[in-house]
């Protein structure tokens, strides 16, 4: 007996990946010089730690200090300026080839498929959406990996000074990344809802425009005025609620860093009395719990990032996918 032929798999949505494979080179260039510049950062608190160290054994050396310093800060500097630079040809690049590829299709495409889609959903295809795609290359790729890199590298460097301490610190590390994603997930709706009313601005805009001489025929402008203003309204009510959610997000991330701080201050104090912690590691404990805390603060707000170019190249990926 035959087996039922299986349905067929409902055809995998566009992803970011796909649009980068083209500029690998360039990615990769990105990647490691984020991993480099990020591993010198992870080398300065024990720089300080072991400078506070040698004074209070009175061995410290002024010049040796400033030459070490003076490699790490002239090292970060030429790795962070080379990649500032790399991350913007490479987010110009992929928005002008996108945008080429859109404006080409589109010119292939009738005046029956123009009508449907919308001249306003097109316009924010080639603005506002390619914005959202090359904010993606220019800010989030450089981002989660050097926070990704910082999180890991610093995480491992505390347990290595003090397991015991930093067994207690990294506790309050789920607690900001379950606040995170607690918010961010009501702020990702907020963003759609945010494109679909800047298609609906673009639309009321773009009617306005193109149809004024017939506004001022029928005496129209008031209620021209009216459509204009709900669409303004809708999309000031959007952000004002996404600015709400970080409003209260914020704040939260500061109390789980305070009571981080507060067990260092109490727990990490005990040690160093005791003697079981140098006064120089102590204060290293201090820095990599700033560089471990404001990475996983990174990762949200780029989070978002993500997510909208996420949306928009689906959105662009349709008009790309059309039959000419």
């Amino acid at each position: 007996m035959n087996k039922p032929a299986r349905p067929p798999r409902a055809a995998r949505k566009p992803g970011l990946i796909s649009l980068l494979r083209p500029y690998r080179a360039w990615i990769v260039t990105l990647i490691a010089l984020t991993m480099f510049a990020n591993g010198l950062n992870l080398v300065v608190p024990k720089l300080i730690a072991a400078a506070i160290d040698e004074a209070t054994l009175a061995t410290f050396s002024l010049s040796t200090t400033i030459i070490e310093f003076g490699f790490i800060a002239i090292g970060i500097f030429l790795l962070t300026y080379l990649q500032s630079i790399v991350q913007t040809l490479t987010s110009e690049q992929v928005a002008r080839d996108l945008r080429t590829r859109l404006a080409d299709r589109i010119s292939h495409q009738d005046h029956a498929y123009v009508q449907e889609i919308g001249a306003a959903k097109l316009l924010t295809n080639l603005t506002s959406d390619v914005d959202a795609i090359k904010n993606f290359v220019a800010q989030a790729i450089s981002s989660i990996v050097s926070s990704l890199f910082l999180i890991l590298g610093a995480s491992v460097l505390l347990f290595l000074i003090d397991w015991q301490l930093a067994a207690s610190v990294l506790l309050v590390v789920p607690l900001i990344a379950f606040t995170f994603s607690f918010v961010l997930k009501r702020v990702r709706k907020y963003f759609r809802l945010s494109q679909e009313a800047i298609d609906w601005l673009n639309k009321v805009i773009n009617e306005s425009i193109t149809g004024s001489s017939l506004i001022r025929l029928l005496n129209s402008q008031a209620f021209e005025y009216q459509k204009f203003l709900a669409a303004n309204t809708e999309a000031r009510d959007i952000g004002m609620r996404i600015i709400s959610l970080f409003a209260v997000l914020i704040p939260s991330i500061g109390f789980f860093v305070s009571l981080a701080v507060l067990v260092i201050l109490s727990f990490g104090g005990h040690l160093v009395i005791s003697g079981d912690l140098s006064l120089g590691n102590f204060s290293a404990f201090l820095n990599y719990l700033s560089i471990l805390v404001f990475p996983i603060i990174v990762i949200g707000f780029m989070s978002n990032v993500i997510a909208q170019a996420s949306a928009s190249f689906e959105r662009i990926a349709k008009v790309l996918a059309a039959p000419e």
